[in-house]
């Protein structure tokens, strides 16, 4: 089997490594070097939950367990429009870890290549891909922006039930921390604030994300520049929300002092279909190429790895048994993903989705409202982040 993998991601060398790992003669193209990935603008920080890492370390690529800090806690802080806050605490189970995607995209890349495989620093073309289709066995595309990013339609049969949000973050060192709460996350109907322990280029920080509702209080991008002041500006528009937390913000340095250490990015959810012809050939689609799940939730990478496993080992006992892949056979993978995870990650989100536009069941409610009484149900609604088919039964979403 002669695999073809376009895009340094999550997914996508995830993907390259397990590939690897079976003796599959694989190559991976990507348009940054591992420098220029370093160096790059800063990226949307992502959960990397406990069966995500256990997947990682499993592929051998917890490369970070010495130094990264980790979470275990949850705290989840609910405020209505009046001012009056509600939550509870639980334990996920394991530790979960958070690593800037620069670093992490970076290490990975050098050490799939230092396992013997092969790296490809290029930018790749709609063209060139329809000529790679004659070239290798299957053709996986991991890059979700961009003209490669179009290739693939959205499928309005499986909409996420999510809606655009403007994404503002920063990575800062001295954040005060809470005794008991490793990962905070604060929902308000103007957006959703995550607190998470991150590994940085400058050793253990703090990420502060903000997923806004776009035109409101917290979307930075209604600033009439084109590069907000994000360190300046995210105290400022917390206080209308979460006066306590803008005020722990104003305790923290911003890390290197540098705009790098922060981004103000709009994200759309949607799924999009798999497969996408290419003159007699055709090309795959998967992590964010497919899937584009709501910030809010915090899933993105564990779609991605879900994503990358199943996919891997459907094709490797499809290969061993038929010699080659068609177009019906990734569309029927996908379907089984779907079936088996993201419509879980769906429900996720339309409870989320709910919540910002005040439509919660009153089953919701009631659940909430037992976690804030009850430390083994808040220890089961966390676990859900791990594990959304958990959610979705615990809450009959």
């Amino acid at each position: 089997m002669k695999i073809l993998i376009v895009g340094a991601s999550q997914g996508g060398l995830q993907a390259a490594h397990q590939l690897l790992h079976q003796g599959v003669d694989v190559t991976l193209i990507t348009a940054r070097s591992t420098l220029e990935m370093r160096r790059g603008q800063s990226q949307m920080t992502q959960l990397t939950l406990p069966s995500v890492r256990a997947v990682e370390q499993e592929l051998e690529l917890g490369l970070w367990s010495a130094i990264a800090p980790t979470y275990r806690t949850v705290a989840l802080t609910t405020v209505t429009d009046d001012g009056i806050s509600t939550g509870f605490t639980g334990d996920l189970g394991g530790e979960g870890v958070a690593v800037d995607p620069r670093i992490k995209m970076a290490d990975w890349t050098e050490y799939f290549e230092d396992k013997g495989g092969k790296v490809v620093i290029h930018g790749a073309t709609v063209t060139d891909l329809e000529y790679f289709t004659r070239m290798f066995d299957a053709v996986l595309v991991a890059v979700g922006s961009g003209e490669l990013g179009q290739l693939f339609d959205a499928d309005p049969t499986r909409p996420l039930a999510a809606e655009a949000q403007v994404v503002s973050q920063a990575y800062v060192h001295d954040w005060p921390t809470v005794p008991g709460q490793d990962l905070e996350v604060y929902s308000t109907k103007a957006g959703v604030v995550y607190v998470i322990p991150t590994l940085t280029s400058d050793g253990p920080a703090h990420s502060v994300m903000v997923a806004a509702r776009p035109g409101g209080v917290l979307d930075l991008s209604t600033e009439p520049v084109h590069r907000p002041n994000v360190h300046a500006l995210l105290p400022q528009r917390l206080e209308a929300v979460l006066p306590e937390v803008a005020e722990r913000y104003r305790c923290a340095e911003l890390v290197g002092g540098s705009a790098a250490s922060t981004l103000v990015r709009r994200i759309t959810p949607v799924v999009r279909t798999p497969v996408a012809a290419l003159g007699e050939g055709f090309v795959v689609g998967m992590d964010d190429s497919v899937v584009t799940t709501e910030p809010r939730t915090g899933q993105g990478w564990a779609i991605s790895t879900k994503g990358a496993r199943h996919l891997v080992e459907h094709m490797t006992v499809h290969f061993d048994r038929h010699g080659g892949f068609d177009r019906a056979f990734f569309t029927d993978t996908f379907s089984a993903l779907w079936q088996e995870e993201i419509r879980h990650t769906s429900s996720f989100s339309r409870m989320v989705n709910d919540f910002h536009t005040g439509r919660l069941s009153p089953t919701v409610l009631e659940a909430m409202a037992r976690a804030h009484t009850d430390p083994a149900y808040a220890d089961q609604w966390v676990q859900g982040f791990d594990n959304p088919r958990m959610l979705t039964d615990l809450l009959r979403l």
